[in-house]
């Protein structure tokens, strides 16, 4: 599912919350606390923020790495929409009939996740109209490969390598860029095998927003070329990074020879 699903699941769920509990108060005589009213808001904030601000794309190691498989919301991710709209007026009834005004935050919430669906399943849109229309490759490139042996005579060997860093990062998939197009993906402790024609070229590493500067290099025929990609900080300085240096997140180490473990 992508973000703009949850954040449709985050508003059903923060409407779903606010009905039920505002439901209860002439039950169980129990007015519902501010302190709940505002966790509850807080609870479903935190995702909500994420969210809207998250990379719109899973590679699929990704979704192995995440869901061990097909994630159980991808078949009714549809419904999620249409859900929201039926429980948001009864979820405003409902507080508006109780009095149950220390819901409020949450309502706010849950309408804010609304509201930013509509802005990320545009972006989303374009994003994907902008990845149909653009060439998969701008220039020459062998990509799919295991094996350096696998590259044709006169072409340059390129190798990155992505260390394992534990858990940081141990979700994603680094995008790897060659002059500017996307030659494959790694999870961690992976290898990426590409070839290459002779002559100058780039690699970039690539995570949302997040990238670094590009590493140039000349490529030779026949000489293998490697590079280790990490992020260029410690671990939580690197997760600092992310917001204030996105475009230096990544280092991109060239590497005399290669030992593959």
């Amino acid at each position: 599912m992508n973000s703009s699903g949850w954040l449709a699941l985050a508003a059903m769920s923060g409407f779903t919350m606010c009905g039920m509990n505002a439901m209860w108060i002439p039950v169980t005589g129990d007015p519902v606390p501010v302190v709940a009213g505002v966790l509850l808001a807080l609870l479903l904030l935190a995702p909500v923020a994420l969210l809207a601000s998250a990379s719109v794309e899973l590679t699929t190691g990704e979704r192995q790495r995440l869901h061990h498989g097909r994630h159980f919301f991808t078949g009714v991710s549809r419904l999620t929409w249409p859900l929201t709209i039926v429980w948001m007026p009864w979820a405003l009834y409902t507080v508006w009939a109780n009095a149950a005004w220390t819901l409020v935050p949450l309502l706010l919430v849950a309408c804010t996740a609304g509201v930013l669906f509509f802005p990320v399943r545009r972006r989303e849109r374009q994003e994907l109209r902008e990845a149909l229309a653009r060439p998969e490759l701008t220039g020459p490139k062998i990509t799919g490969i295991r094996s350096p042996e696998q590259v044709p005579p006169g072409w340059t060997p390129v190798l990155v390598h992505r260390t394992d860093r534990g858990v940081l990062d141990m979700l994603a998939d680094y995008r790897i860029t060659v002059d500017g197009d996307r030659v494959g993906t790694l999870g961690p402790g992976q290898t990426l095998v590409i070839g290459l024609p002779p002559g100058p070229h780039h690699v970039q590493g690539g995570l949302a927003r997040l990238t670094n500067a590009p590493v140039r290099f000349t490529a030779e025929p026949g000489a293998a070329v490697c590079f280790v990609i990490e992020p260029a900080r410690p671990d939580r300085r690197a997760i600092a990074d992310r917001r204030a240096r996105p475009d230096a997140y990544f280092q991109i180490v060239r590497v005399p020879s290669w030992v593959r473990g």
